[in-house]
């Protein structure tokens, strides 16, 4: 089951939104479905639950023939697409009157509902493991419109964009993606979502870590391998043994342990780490010293 499935799902069987916001949640699945006029009222869905749902409350809500049908096609990979529509045009006419009528958005509850309708009608949403996506397509450019304003009321920030000639309304921003999951009851998706973003951020601080240590151990091996050329062109010269006993001893450790980092080297000369530091350093300036006069 996708993410999308999921939060669907739990969002159509959310008993608040059913028994206290019905009409409001019945008016945006409607509005956001295909069509939403006199020559016809439909929806089409993936969701089988989604398609029971706007059907039920059809029956529920509004006075009128039974002429809600409901219907299951095959697709490729044997996918199936559910359609609800009404097929009578006095039924259809009743039901666009009873949204003319019947005060919809009596609380700021009902908004939410009424949003609920629209993505269960129209929305989709991407695995948080992903991506951070929330879309809504609308069947026309003035409920895009709507929508953005809507949204922006409940501190959504929301942008628009063109699919197969139909304007998508999308959230892409993880926290306003929760925001509208509370909004729409779906609690358990919004647990989903933070453990994902929980797990998310634990790994990407691992791979920093394991990075800057990568990095380190990079850079201390680098170093060796200079410090070693040092050390050897001194030996190669003769110079090694006019050093003073301390840079003596250090180039002897470096020799003997040319993988150890500056902390190991330190432990072992018995010194800071800053103080085998700077007798490396000493070396070094020593065989720069002698490349120059070798160079003269």
């Amino acid at each position: 089951m996708t993410f999308a499935h999921q939060v669907k799902n739990e969002v159509a069987h959310n008993k608040t939104l059913l028994n206290h916001y019905p009409t409001a949640l019945l008016y945006g699945m409607l509005l956001f479905g295909r069509r939403f006029d006199e020559e016809a009222i439909l929806i089409s869905t993936e969701h089988k639950s989604v398609a029971r749902l706007c059907a039920r409350l059809i029956f529920s809500q509004i006075p009128m023939a039974a002429s809600v049908t409901t219907r299951e096609y095959r697709g490729t990979f044997d996918k199936s697409t559910y359609t609800v529509t009404v097929d009578d045009e006095n039924d259809r006419k009743t039901v666009l009157d009873f949204f003319r009528k019947e005060p919809v958005f009596t609380k700021p509850q009902s908004l939410h509902a009424f949003l609920a309708g629209a993505m269960l009608s129209a929305g989709n949403l991407s695995n948080p493991e992903k991506d951070y996506h929330f879309e809504i397509i609308c069947p026309r450019q003035d409920l895009a419109d709507q929508l953005l304003v809507l949204l922006e009321q409940l501190d959504i920030h929301a942008h628009v964009m063109t699919r197969r000639e139909l304007p998508v309304v999308y959230v892409k921003d993880s926290q306003s993606i929760e925001s509208l999951l509370t909004l729409f009851g779906a609690h358990k998706a919004v647990m989903d979502m933070m453990n994902v973003k929980i797990y998310k951020d634990m790994r990407n601080q691992a791979n920093r870590i394991t990075n800057c240590e990568t990095s380190n151990i990079m850079k201390s091996a680098g170093a060796a391998a200079v410090q070693l050329k040092d050390i050897h062109y001194l030996q190669e010269n003769q110079r090694l043994d006019t050093l003073p006993a301390p840079l003596r001893d250090t180039a002897q450790l470096r020799l003997q342990y040319p993988e150890a980092s500056l902390r190991e080297l330190a432990e072992l000369g018995g010194v800071s780490r800053s103080g085998i530091n700077h007798r490396l350093k000493k070396i070094s300036e020593a065989a720069a010293q002698l490349r120059e006069e070798k160079a003269l």
